[in-house]
């Protein structure tokens, strides 16, 4: 990782912001061999917990950037959630046991852990350089990039200027406004009380909701012994009264076992429900809480974070090196706000069964879970987390076709056997490219006619995956890699019976399907689809593009400074 050595700097992408969505697209672009400037304003990357609930989506993403060994280590892996009453009866319980995309879908880490560690990622690229203690006083953008006014931590003035930003800089994001983006949607009234404690003598691993509407509580577990507590405060209860060790005590006291435990942190949150209408100009690109803000009772408000940093960094990896057109770029708010609303959307329903308003609207809401627990389907639709919405990208970088089911979906990530009989996650042989999977008793074959296509990207990764059922088709291509899917986690998702061959994403999300037959005419719709990034110049932009791609940054900003 560089340092900084002089007060003019110049880079492809700027990244303003060193939160966990920040640090993420650092880890990302610096992977794609782009020049990166992240800024944050803090000496630092965080001490106090913060966000607390890590989803197998995000855990895919750090598989991607090579960390999630690093990160699992720090993490209480697969817990679920008790619903108790104010006598502390269980009406329900949300127990995910499915690993769809290769890791729990319920997850407790701290925050301060995991942002060291994206921060230690970071020093695998010498085209990253990190810059804390570092504020941003002015941008201007321009067509050919954006100039930023900074001042470092001695006080020096440094200029930079990048082709993107991305600002990764909050739920007050000053580069927000500054694109005149406005939120819209609510804030809670509700004011809540954070506690988190250094250790618990709490026994229940489980999260522990109590949907008392005289005082709504959570408690969370977390790694290593550690648990928080959340306390919906009245209206009376100010900031101060709220955050005296006496009271906090007594909440403590009131809710189990944990009044005598080490206090870490007290502090009042007010939460919203809100979406910025605006998510990005030509260069500059709103992610994470600068882009939309989440409730906490559904736990996806860094997750969604994370999925922005994960859509947006192979998007711009792909326009600065000019494989792909600009026009990419437009598909980021069309796909990702949509998934952000409806989560925001999971998030206050929820915290519509945590904070009951009355005692009939509590005993109405336990009474229709005992009876969902009557129906086997719908007691797993609540207990296996089926109603937490999946992506699913409708328009965009996504070719709809007959197999519109899996198109704009995330693959699923089984576990595979290769040929000398060794065991992998799928994701570990994709890479961060596309790729191109072909899933069948066929899929070799398939495979074969499919790689002499062109689909208008590279395709460094090609795969055929056979059922689990299915041993490979000795008389095909020994030059085609194959291999087996251990569990049939893709069978459930694929159509039944059929050979299909997938154009698979580098954030793993499927852009394009085909059965054999189909092939040549999706190829042609991926490449047409591609054509359009491009603008009505076509070649001539991609050939200017690709030429930029091989300046370097010094003489890029030499030749575009104003």
């Amino acid at each position: 990782m560089m340092s900084l050595t002089c007060t003019s700097l110049s880079c492809d992408v700027a990244i303003i912001g060193a939160g966990p969505t920040g640090l993420t697209l650092a880890n990302l672009l610096g992977q794609a061999g782009l020049s990166v400037v992240l800024v944050e304003r803090s000496e630092g990357t965080v001490t106090e917990p913060r966000a607390v609930s890590i989803d197998d989506e995000s855990l895919r993403t750090m598989q991607a950037i090579g960390l999630a060994d690093a990160v699992i280590k720090d993490v209480a892996l697969d817990y679920g959630s008790h619903y108790v009453d104010r006598d502390g009866r269980c009406f329900a319980k949300v127990e995910p046991s499915t690993l769809e995309y290769g890791f729990p879908r319920r997850n407790a880490f701290t925050q301060p852990k995991l942002e060291a560690t994206l921060r230690e990622g970071l020093r695998r690229f010498a085209n990253v350089t990190a810059l804390f203690g570092c504020q941003c006083r002015a941008v201007a953008e321009d067509d050919a990039g954006v100039a930023l006014d900074l001042q470092n931590a001695d006080g020096e003035g440094v200029a930079l200027r990048a082709r993107y930003v991305a600002a990764c800089d909050g739920a007050r994001s000053a580069i927000r406004e500054h694109i005149g983006a406005t939120l819209t949607g609510s804030t809670y009234r509700q004011r809540w009380l954070i506690v988190d404690l250094g250790s618990t003598n709490e026994r229940l691993r489980q999260t522990r909701v109590v949907c008392d509407p005289a005082r709504p509580m959570i408690t969370l577990p977390g790694p290593n012994g550690i648990r928080r507590y959340e306390f919906m405060l009245h209206d009376g209860e100010d900031e101060e009264r709220a955050t005296d060790p006496d009271f906090v005590r007594t909440l403590l006291a009131a809710n189990g076992p944990d009044a005598d435990a080490p206090v870490i942190r007290r502090r009042v949150y007010a939460f919203h429900a809100r979406i910025a209408d605006k998510w990005a100009t030509q260069r500059i690109i709103l992610a994470g809480d600068a882009a939309h803000l989440s409730p906490p009772f559904a736990g996806q408000g860094m997750n969604s974070g994370i999925r922005d940093a994960h859509n947006l960094g192979w998007k711009l990896a792909a326009v600065v090196s000019g494989r792909i057109g600009a026009g990419l770029l437009d598909s980021y708010q069309r796909e990702r706000a949509p998934h952000a609303a409806a989560l925001i959307q999971l998030a206050v329903n929820m915290g519509r069964i945590m904070m009951p308003r009355s005692r009939l609207q509590a005993r109405l809401t336990r009474g229709a879970f005992r009876l969902a627990g009557l129906l086997p389907g719908v007691q797993s639709y609540f207990a296996q987390m089926k109603y937490k919405p999946k992506p699913f990208y409708k328009q965009g970088f996504v070719i709809p076709d007959q197999h519109s089911a899996i198109v704009g979906r995330m693959l699923p990530q089984p576990l595979v056997e290769r040929a000398d009989r060794t065991r992998v996650m799928l994701d570990e042989l994709i890479g961060p490219r596309f790729s191109l999977i072909a899933y069948g008793a066929d899929a070799q074959r398939a495979l074969a006619a499919a790689a002499r296509l062109d689909f208008g990207v590279e395709l460094p990764v090609r795969l055929a995956v056979m059922p689990q059922i299915t041993n490979p088709d000795r008389d095909a291509s020994a030059t085609i890699d194959t291999v087996r899917d251990l569990a049939g986690t893709l069978a459930s998702f694929m159509p039944r019976d059929r050979t299909m061959v997938l154009l698979v994403r580098p954030d793993r999300y499927i852009g394009a399907a085909a059965d054999p037959a189909s092939l040549t005419r999706i190829a042609a719709a991926t490449r047409s689809l591609i054509d359009q990034y491009w603008g009505p110049q076509g070649c001539s932009d991609r050939q200017a593009a690709m030429a930029a791609s091989r300046v370097s940054p010094a003489e890029w900003i030499k030749s575009d400074a104003r």
